[in-house]
């Protein structure tokens, strides 16, 4: 069977505002019972696809009936958080799903997709069939019943259109939040697809024990070539485009001879607590302005001790935040990495990067387009793993950088970052414009000093 290259990618919904059962569709489906969403789809989020500039005027076709018949209602790719609103009044009535040509209409992209993984109730590829483009945290219906969790009995596995050239894999793990035994299942370069007709004969036997879906592969779509930032944290004064907040004044922040060290006392942390109360948001953090698309990017000294707890930030308010990091040995998460959201009081983990608990050197990346927030994690800066993604409206700029964390009652953290660094589309490069925390017309004679400084410590250090 060939595989399909996606010019729409649809992301359906049980309830509003993209909560409850979810699940994706990129081809047609004459019955959404098939595919466990029969009659039960409240909103949804269309992205264009790879192949979308071969039809710039597709569009996603909902049915009433099944067979593509009934009243029907066509979107572009667009976020509908609602489809009981009365401008569509079309919400649990959906039984079948097409796709054809209208009107040119603007929208979201879905971005890489390294692997296409079809996932199967039955063995023999029979029964209901998921299709997984991004890692799945849960297999498990939120509202408590059982949706795809423990029922996956065969897998084929299909090259995406970003498919990296050293190759990917995908990884199925027995619990959520990518707990307990995982299996990895490679694509070489040389394959085409991979076919597992009933995990049950597998020498661990897996058949209906699939609680998460992780898939390596990051392709990276080459969009963020130029530096426009780099601070090494040579010498003892702060950029000026930085700015330091510390709320408790428990934090200590220092550059030392090319890395930047940020120390935390027990319980400053950056969230809101059980239920959006008691929590804490004292952590000192280093932040510099940002507009439109970017990606930033650090490196991590981790120690023998795991004494590390910290990462990147990208912050709009107290209440809309976002943060990759690598956690502390002594935290009940044992030093694995994590990519959070923080939206409306409310925290959510969109993914881990498995494997990298025991890393010497950490490297954290995490870009921006719109709304689309992607992570990722390195042991070397060139084989990346992702960490998760999310969408979230942050307006044309935020604040990204630097944070550290000493959450609960853990010993103080001490945290090593080597560098941090800003990168722009090469057509963007021009119209970049950092915010300085301090604007100034012209170099002081105070910076003008820095600035030697700095350059006579740099020639040292390369001399030794």
């Amino acid at each position: 069977m060939p595989v399909v290259v996606p010019r729409l990618i649809v992301e359906l919904f049980q309830h509003t505002n993209f909560r409850g059962r979810m699940g994706y569709v990129v081809e047609p489906v004459p019955f959404t019972g098939h595919i466990g969403f029969q009659d039960n789809i409240s909103s949804l989020r269309v992205y264009k696809g790879p192949n979308f500039s071969s039809n710039p005027n597709y569009k996603v076709i909902l049915h009433q009936h099944r067979d593509y018949r009934g009243k029907r209602l066509a979107l572009g790719p667009g976020f509908y958080p609602n489809l009981h609103d009365t401008a569509y009044n079309f919400a649990d009535r959906i039984s079948s799903i097409n796709f054809g040509s209208s009107l040119e209409v603007p929208g979201p992209e879905w971005g890489t997709i390294p692997l296409i993984v079809d996932c199967y109730e039955h063995v023999e590829f029979r029964g209901r069939k998921i299709t997984v483009l991004r890692d799945i945290i849960n297999l498990r219906d939120p509202q408590g019943g059982s949706w795809f969790e423990d029922r996956i009995s065969s897998i084929r596995i299909f090259k995406g259109p970003d498919f990296p050239s050293d190759g990917a894999e995908v990884v199925f793990y027995e619990h959520p939040e990518f707990e307990g035994i995982g299996i990895p299942i490679r694509m070489e370069p040389s394959e085409y697809k991979k076919e597992l007709p009933n995990l049950h004969l597998l020498p661990v036997n897996f058949g209906d024990t699939i609680s998460a879906i992780k898939i390596e592969g990051w392709a990276s779509s080459g969009e963020f070539t130029e530096l426009v930032f780099e601070d090494e944290f040579i010498g003892n004064r702060m950029r000026p485009e930085w700015r330091w907040e510390d709320p408790q004044g428990g934090g200590a922040w220092a550059e030392r001879q090319g890395y930047l060290e940020m120390r935390t006392e027990p319980g400053q942390d950056l969230w809101h607590g059980p239920n959006g109360r008691d929590g804490d948001m004292s952590a000192p953090r280093l932040l510099m302005r940002v507009p439109g698309d970017f990606a930033i990017e650090t490196r991590i000294r981790v120690t023998r001790q795991l004494r590390e707890h910290g990462g990147l930030l990208v912050w709009k308010n107290a209440n809309r935040f976002l943060r990759l990091e690598k956690t502390s040995g002594p935290h009940a998460f044992r030093g694995d990495v994590r990519f959070e959201r923080h939206v409306g009081r409310i925290f959510n983990l969109r993914g881990r990067a498995a494997g990298l608990r025991n890393a010497r050197e950490l490297f954290l990346r995490l870009e921006r387009r719109g709304n689309q927030f992607s992570s990722f994690a390195s042991e070397d800066g060139i084989r990346w793993r992702s960490c998760g993604l999310t969408n979230v409206g942050m307006g044309e700029a935020v604040d990204v950088g630097l944070h550290a964390l000493c959450p609960g009652n853990i010993p103080p953290t001490l945290t090593r970052f080597d560098y941090f660094r800003v990168f722009k589309r090469k057509s963007e490069v021009a119209e970049y414009r950092p915010f300085i925390a301090e604007q100034i017309d012209q170099v002081s004679d105070e910076e003008r000093e820095r600035q030697v400084a700095d350059r006579r410590e740099r020639a040292m250090r390369d001399l030794f």
